[in-house]
């Protein structure tokens, strides 16, 4: 199905100019009726959590005829794509929890080298900036240990989402980064000191003294991609370019936003991953109460004037995130019976657990080129999937 011209343009527009910031973002947004419409597309932003089609927020996007790239324009492949990477996706109508992808856009919301890794506070800090896991960050499993094995000095791209009320990233997954990458992050501006020229996220300021592409109404509140260096006399982190994000989500009817409360003024005005949200005539099935900055929300509703006005909002908690999993679905690639694994869609899928339930067959059907259903929990060091049910095809 193609999409009409002006609602392809909106897409594109959004994919460029909002949703590769990738900040705790999960939007759905249906381009049919509303103003200016008039097509039957939608888009989405958000860690995958699956495969088989590429599972974004519960829905299911078949990419088999996707355009992949990446946030610097270059072109990729369905290969690339892994477990927790942040996506953009266009695609065609969300019809129940499927649609068909038209493109795909991954980017990571930071590059560089660490500076400190804190095992017991699941931490590690990077271009002065604090990342946590949890029992969803996915680590590649290159990154040997996971967390466990990360050492000052190693070069990482992590994906995830900024908390502005922890002043954090909630990585979705940490993987090794190429020697030559450019040292990169993505994040709300805390605070701008336009006399200094000195910027603040979280609680690190940067310097954009010689910066390029500054933003003429750079502003705390503001979405940047930065390109930074660590300068040393006097030692300091420094913005060697800019690369702003408007974040204004385009008209339409039939808005889904999921994402961390990134600014609050009331739980009727507030903003998600800096989308404008009027719920003043919103129905809150959790109650109002809750929230908060930095709280996890879900809204619908429909964007005019470039405010989302919501019809409804609710709370989601990091156990329900976490309690969803990851799905694959696929041919097996390899199997070890004697170390318990095998491989499917490029994971690592172990079969130790004792609560494992087959559907359909057994452990000894699994052999090579055998479809199957996995669904399951990430490992303790993050970076295998531990199954719980195993369905055959």
């Amino acid at each position: 199905m193609k999409l009409a011209p002006l609602c392809t343009r909106i897409l594109r527009t959004a994919l460029q100019f909002v949703l590769p910031l990738g900040v705790a973002a999960s939007l759905f947004v249906a381009c049919g009726g509303g103003v200016g419409s008039g097509g039957t597309g939608s888009f989405a932003s958000g860690p995958i959590t699956g495969f088989g089609s590429v599972i974004v927020n519960g829905v299911r996007f078949d990419d088999a005829q996707a355009q992949v790239d990446d946030d610097d324009g270059q072109g990729r492949t369905r290969a690339d794509l892994r477990l927790g990477m942040w996506v953009d996706i266009e695609s065609s109508f969300i019809t129940g929890t499927t649609a068909t992808a038209q493109r795909i856009r991954l980017g990571s919301a930071l590059v560089g080298p660490l500076t400190a890794v804190d095992i017991g506070s699941a931490s590690f800090h990077l271009l002065g900036q604090r990342v946590t896991v949890d029992a969803t960050t996915v680590f590649d499993e290159s990154l040997d240990g996971g967390l466990d094995g990360l050492q000052a000095g190693h070069l990482v791209a992590v994906y995830g989402a900024y908390d502005a009320a922890a002043a954090r990233y909630r990585a979705t997954r940490v993987e090794p980064a190429p020697a030559a990458a450019l040292w990169r992050l993505r994040a709300p501006l805390a605070e701008v000191d336009t006399g200094a020229r000195t910027l603040r996220i979280g609680g690190t300021s940067y310097s954009y003294v010689g910066a390029s592409d500054v933003p003429a109404d750079l502003a705390a509140g503001q979405f940047v991609r930065l390109r930074v260096a660590l300068q040393l006399q006097p030692l300091r982190w420094v913005v060697q370019d800019f690369d702003p994000v408007v974040v204004t989500p385009p008209e339409g009817d039939g808005v889904k936003l999921k994402g961390l409360v990134s600014a609050f003024t009331s739980a009727s005005d507030f903003s998600v991953n800096g989308f404008a949200v009027d719920a003043a005539g919103a129905s809150y099935p959790d109650g109002s109460a809750g929230i908060a900055l930095g709280v996890r929300v879900e809204v619908q509703g429909r964007v005019r004037g470039g405010r989302l006005q919501a019809t409804e909002v609710s709370i989601e908690s990091d156990d329900e995130e976490r309690d969803r999993g990851f799905e694959l679905t696929g041919a097996v690639l390899s199997v070890n019976p004697a170390q318990q694994v095998f491989v499917l869609r490029g994971v690592t899928i172990s079969t130790a657990r004792p609560d494992l339930r087959y559907e359909d067959g057994s452990a000894a059907d699994l052999t090579v080129g055998r479809r199957v259903e996995v669904r399951g929990q990430l490992s303790v060091n993050r970076q295998r999937i531990e199954a719980t049910r195993i369905k055959f095809e």
